[in-house]
């Protein structure tokens, strides 16, 4: 008899537990369309505001198996082409040079379709004070002089923050666009023989 009553018993335990799956979901699909960020701000500030900032981009908070430009890289890959490797927005022969001038320094933008690249932060070791980085653009696809521009952008410490330097640095920007230039060349050079 004792075990017929267990038997029953945990039977209408185990049934009784059939729907928790589902009311977790229907509890959480509430929750989230009250407050799409719950559990990003859980997990801290940063995720917080990635998830505070795809809403505000129209997204809801939770993470999706895309990302928030999904349209916008559907629409250029329907105004570009396929995407097999013929239809690349930028000249590769100065994307190279231009990653060819960097590779030295850590980089933050390396973005081959959009013709970015980006350093992280340059600290001299003698000069703790002072930092720089370097930003690139390769503008065209075509193998042209202009196609290239650089930026180098520097920062001092006064003590409490880093400040933007008013120095001219058009003379290192115009070097590193003649770097660039001169690596490109002689790839383009090695490769056409």
């Amino acid at each position: 008899m004792k075990k017929l009553i267990l038997v029953i018993s945990l039977m209408l335990f185990v049934s009784g537990c059939g729907g928790v799956g589902k009311n977790y979901q229907e509890v959480r699909e509430r929750e989230m369309k009250t407050d799409p960020c719950k559990y990003e701000r859980m997990r801290g500030n940063k995720a917080e505001e990635r998830c505070r900032a795809r809403v505000a981009a129209g997204g809801t908070g939770e993470r999706k198996a895309g990302g928030l430009f999904d349209n916008v890289l559907e629409e250029l890959r329907g105004e570009i082409g396929a995407g097999n490797g013929q239809n690349i927005a930028v000249n590769k022969w100065l994307w190279n040079g231009s990653i060819e001038t960097v590779k030295d320094f850590p980089l933050k933008i390396a973005d081959a379709f959009g013709g970015v690249i980006e350093t992280d932060w340059i600290n001299n070791a003698n000069i703790r004070d002072q930092r720089c980085a370097i930003k690139i653009l390769v503008k065209t696809k075509d193998f042209i002089s202009n196609g290239v521009s650089a930026n180098m952008i520097c920062q001092s410490f006064n003590g409490t923050n880093w400040v933007l330097n008013n120095e001219d640095l058009s003379k290192a920007n115009r070097e590193i666009e003649n770097s660039i230039l001169s690596l490109a060349r002689k790839s383009f050079l090695a490769f056409s023989g």
